[in-house]
């Protein structure tokens, strides 16, 4: 019998807050510090740009193994260590004192945070919510939607009045007494939860290597040529999002607009996201996420579009608006794409090798936009060449599912 979404409110409460507390290892957190930590360390913008992608490089390759364990793992067991590790590299980030220790912690910070958690979280919404994956992983989102809202704002205020480095102690500190008890709380009765999954997969015998469907290995998607043509799509939100909002502070400098009065901005952009993931979710699961891959990122597209077009306000907010809409939007085509096309039995392992190629291009996008910064490429020529390529990039993946 499929978990309900009803019966399970805390199965769905354990993706909304895993999704929410990856936030520490996501560059629109992350990028917040920029300004002190390059001060402290004496980083230019393409320096800092390239030891950070090379931390997100680093966790994109462990990333291939790594993300396997939620295939492999008691998920009670995996989930508890992944809280205590995001804790640990919040500390770490507190007290690098040199560029190799500020690198292992960007490194903890992106394979646990942005990485593992919000792995976990997405492959957990889509196994067990069989038939409202859709649904399920817009609960998932809504956590993220919601760190987006109010933790920029509050990072900000944490940083003018502690100090960066006392900032992330105090995110290490809220992150175990707050995940500890809600991880075990909200994961009592899972084992139950996934005999049943196992009922599902493989029906009431006893043989486990014959599954009632078929089940794609990782071996079997590499060498399905439509992967490789809806690539270009998939990877577009985040190489140009992790991209332009890790060098938003220069963003913001070059269309004149006030640091604070950005970051306030951001429930816009997260409330646009959070409308965009409640109504795509349902979506997902009427119409299928194949059908719907092709088109989730071209309001990104138009964001970018606009952006390159004038430096006002009002473009700030519309630009931040079109951007929330795929972000919001991704997670709940792209987590159901996963188990719709090539099965769940396998989906940790197919997935930590989408999410390895997603972190490999946010890896690449702040050290390229950075060297392009420094050589005085302006935002709106890289605005509007983004838009370009996200446009020819849906263009590609219709034609791969066009059956």
């Amino acid at each position: 019998m499929t978990t309900r979404m009803g019966a399970d409110w805390r199965l769905l409460a354990y993706g909304f807050l895993f999704m929410f507390w990856s936030s520490p290892g996501q560059t629109y957190l992350i990028s917040l510090y920029s300004n002190e930590i390059r001060a402290e360390f004496a980083l230019s913008h393409g320096d800092f740009g390239a030891l950070y992608s090379l931390a997100t490089l680093l966790s994109a390759g462990v990333l291939v193994w790594s993300g396997r364990l939620v295939d492999r793992v008691d998920l009670m067991r995996l989930s508890l260590a992944l809280v205590l590790s995001l804790a640990l590299a919040c500390w770490w980030m507190s007290a690098a004192g040199s560029a190799l220790s500020l690198l292992a912690a960007l490194f903890l910070l992106r394979q646990i945070g942005q990485g593992l958690m919000s792995h976990t979280a997405v492959a957990t919404m889509v196994r067990y919510f069989e038939s409202a994956r859709g649904r399920a992983t817009a609960v998932a989102m809504v956590g993220f939607a919601v760190a987006e809202a109010v933790l920029p704002a509050l990072t900000i205020a944490m940083i003018t009045a502690v100090g960066w480095r006392m900032a992330w102690q105090h995110t290490a500190t809220a992150i175990v007494l707050v995940m500890v008890p809600a991880t075990w709380y909200s994961l009592r009765g899972h084992r139950q939860r996934h005999q049943r999954y196992l009922a599902r997969l493989y029906g009431n015998g006893n043989d486990r290597s014959r599954p009632i469907q078929r089940q794609w290995s990782r071996g079997e998607v590499l060498r399905d040529h439509n992967f490789y043509i809806m690539l270009p799509v998939y990877l577009a939100p985040a190489f140009f999002f992790t991209g332009f909002f890790f060098h938003q502070v220069h963003l913001v400098a070059a269309k004149g607009w006030d640091l604070s009065w950005w970051g306030e901005r951001f429930a816009v952009y997260a409330g646009a996201a959070l409308l965009s993931t409640l109504l795509t979710g349902p979506l997902v699961d009427r119409v299928g996420a194949t059908r719907l891959l092709p088109v989730f990122s071209l309001p990104l597209a138009a964001a970018f579009a606009i952006l390159s077009l004038s430096s006002s306000t009002v473009t700030a907010v519309v630009f931040l608006v079109l951007t929330g809409i795929t972000t919001g939007w991704a997670p709940t085509v792209m987590g159901p794409f996963w188990a719709e096309r090539y099965g769940v039995q396998h989906l940790g392992s197919i997935k930590a090798l989408g999410s390895t190629l997603v972190v490999f291009s946010s890896a690449l996008s702040p050290f390229l936009l950075g060297w392009l910064i420094d050589r005085q490429v302006s935002i709106d020529t890289l605005a509007l060449a983004s838009a370009i390529y996200i446009i020819a990039a849906s263009g590609f993946a219709a034609l791969a599912f066009r059956r």
